[in-house]
């Protein structure tokens, strides 16, 4: 059995998880250091667009070179260019087809997985020394999906007039920062336990935003919100039924609470097959995802009302329950 042709089909699936981890990098480096958007506009040789960036020209004509043959990149003479749909799904965050962010954060919590060996041989977990700009890279998508969701019902109503919101596990901020200026009239109050809090209090000065340096757990609102917002944090919670409490406790009568997270599909299709696979970072966090179930009863048991589920694609979802 010699060649490509003769190998048998689960030989070139796993050869093709090999060539996914590369391709992965690829996107991720040409981000970073601005490859990629150089060259979305017009064709260049790799040598010149090295030297546009300040770049080692050996390195960027190996990632040229890679890029090209992963399908990143198109060649035209000895130029090469970023087709219109590579743009859309690398560059331009907004769009539904976007992986760009997920391509980073792939490659930024590659750099931890190291401690895998050890979650498997004794179950220690590991704290994320790239958590930072990982969850950044991979949740701003999340942001403009829940943003242009919001736009087609209540939520985008509420937030125009004004109203008072609750980011809990607001990580960096960003997320109220885009609401923020979408929405000027309304107010925002940020809750994150970790160092981001530093930086999300910076945003905050001089805007009409707080932020507190505490857990969900911890938090003792009442009856103050008109909307709370838990984007990819709640996985993360060691007290899932006590954060659910919390903000049921912190929003007014008729109030919503939005939750953004990714859950474990009933049937595993090509679809899901991220998330299955990405069990095994959360696992390495010491985190877990729920399934549509489990959030619902978490949700009802907190004494929440009509929960309805939005699928964003990528077994992510926006779950959104009313305090009756």
């Amino acid at each position: 059995m010699a060649g490509w042709k003769g190998r048998p089909k689960e030989f070139k699936r796993l050869w093709n998880y090999s060539v996914g981890f590369y391709g992965v990098w690829v996107a991720h480096v040409g981000r970073r250091t601005g490859l990629i958007e150089a060259i979305a506009n017009r064709a260049v040789e790799s040598d010149k667009l090295a030297e546009q960036k300040s770049l080692d020209q050996k390195a960027v004509r190996a990632w040229c070179s890679a890029a090209e043959a992963l399908g990143f990149l198109k060649r035209r003479g000895k130029k090469v260019y970023l087709p219109a749909r590579m743009k859309e799904i690398l560059l331009e965050k907004k769009s539904p087809l976007y992986l760009g962010g997920q391509f980073s954060y792939l490659a930024l919590r590659s750099l931890d997985y190291g401690s895998l060996e050890d979650l498997v041989r004794t179950g220690k977990t590991s704290e994320m020394a790239s958590s930072f700009d990982a969850i950044v890279e991979a949740t701003d998508w999340d942001h403009h999906a829940f943003m242009s969701a919001a736009k087609r019902g209540r939520l985008h109503k509420m937030l125009s007039i004004g109203c008072r919101v609750l980011d809990v596990g607001c990580g960096t901020g960003t997320f109220i920062e885009k609401l923020l200026q979408e929405y000027p009239r309304s107010s925002f109050v940020g809750v994150e336990p970790s160092e981001a809090a530093h930086r999300a209090m910076e945003m905050a000065a001089g805007n009409s935003v707080e932020i507190f340096r505490q857990t969900g757990e911890q938090m003792a609102f009442e009856s103050e919100f008109d909307l709370v917002y838990l984007g990819e944090s709640l996985y993360a919670a060691s007290d899932k039924p006590a954060i659910a409490s919390n903000c049921f406790r912190a929003l007014k009568k008729g109030g919503v609470v939005a939750i953004v997270e990714g859950l474990l599909p009933e049937k595993v299709d090509d679809e899901s097959r991220l998330i299955m696979g990405m069990q095994l970072d959360f696992a390495l966090q010491g985190f877990s995802f729920m399934t549509k179930k489990e959030i619902s009863s978490l949700l009802k048991g907190a004494g929440f009302a009509r929960v309805a589920f939005t699928d964003f694609g990528g077994s992510l979802y926006l779950v959104t329950a009313e305090k009756p």
